[in-house]
């Protein structure tokens, strides 16, 4: 991990275009498939790098879930422990996240009373 990270770090994927479209395609048990053949620090690269996206977080956890917490702690950190022990509990991580959470329910619009 270096000392100094830039935003430029933060937006670099650590794959190619063609094999983050290949496990953006495929299910997660398939990404994570398609991921371990990968080496391991770049696997882990690729799980900090999904995990940071909200929309992509699940991804990353189940990439993650194929890394070392050595791996993950060398990548990014404190942050890669927490990565770890939440891909380690993905189902609870999950339920928890709010951004993954059901909606609420918005009443319709009526144009009744207009």
């Amino acid at each position: 991990m270096t000392d100094q990270m830039t935003p430029q770090d933060l937006d670099d994927c650590p794959v190619s275009e063609f094999t983050f479209a290949r496990l953006l395609g495929t299910s997660l048990s398939a990404a994570r498939e398609l991921a371990k053949a990968l080496p391991e620090d770049q696997r882990s690269r690729l799980a900090v790098y999904c995990y940071r996206r909200a929309h992509l977080r699940r991804l990353g956890l189940s990439i993650a879930k194929t890394c070392s917490k050595h791996s993950l702690v060398e990548e990014s950190g404190h942050a890669g422990e927490l990565i770890h022990f939440q891909a380690q509990n993905m189902e609870e991580t999950l339920a928890g996240d709010r951004y993954m959470a059901p909606r609420h329910v918005k009443r319709p619009v009526s144009l009744h009373n207009c």
